[in-house]
């Protein structure tokens, strides 16, 4: 008797479970793996560069301000295998003490689904206003460095990098 019990319980859930599964692929994911269902999502909303969207956030930083090309030194390659990791070392030359160090530096690529790539903020006792680091660029396009200076001052650097492999689609 206890084993019929266990067998008509087994059979039940198993085909609960069975009946659940069913429902759930026809219902949720209308048979399609899950997976497929967040790539139809992303490529629905999938955002393309907006070449005008990155010009007003660079007005938008520099808001009037005479621009200073000399202060800041960029380290990019011409070309870029991968887009998915692109080496980047820029430094803005200052003295890094009260008035005279960089606020915050910009770093944006015009190509990119959203520009704005990074923004690094420095203080007067850091000692060296420099960073390396890797970025994703969706294809071949100008990038811009831009620093806001303690004293109102404003420096960009801009160079293009031509990228064989694009990322960020």
């Amino acid at each position: 008797m206890k084993k019929k019990l266990i067998n008509r319980r087994f059979a039940i859930t198993t085909f609960s479970l069975l009946i659940a599964e069913l429902i759930t692929l026809k219902v949720f994911s209308n048979g399609n793996p899950y997976r497929d269902r967040f790539q139809s999502y992303r490529q629905t909303f999938r955002i393309e560069p907006n070449r005008a969207e990155a010009e007003r956030i660079i007005k938008n930083i520099i808001k009037k301000r005479k621009v200073d090309y000399e202060i800041i030194s960029l380290k990019a390659p011409d070309i870029a295998e991968d887009g998915n990791v692109v080496p980047i070392t820029f430094s803005v030359k200052c003295k890094m003490e009260s008035d005279d160090y960089p606020k915050k530096v910009h770093v944006l690529a015009l190509e990119n689904p959203f520009p704005e790539i990074a923004i690094y903020e420095f203080f007067p006792g850091m000692g060296k206003a420099e960073v390396s680091f890797r970025c994703r660029m969706r294809e071949s396009a100008d990038l811009i460095i831009i620093a806001e200076m303690a004293d109102g001052r404003v420096a960009m650097k801009k160079k293009y990098v031509d990228v064989m492999l694009g990322a960020c689609s």
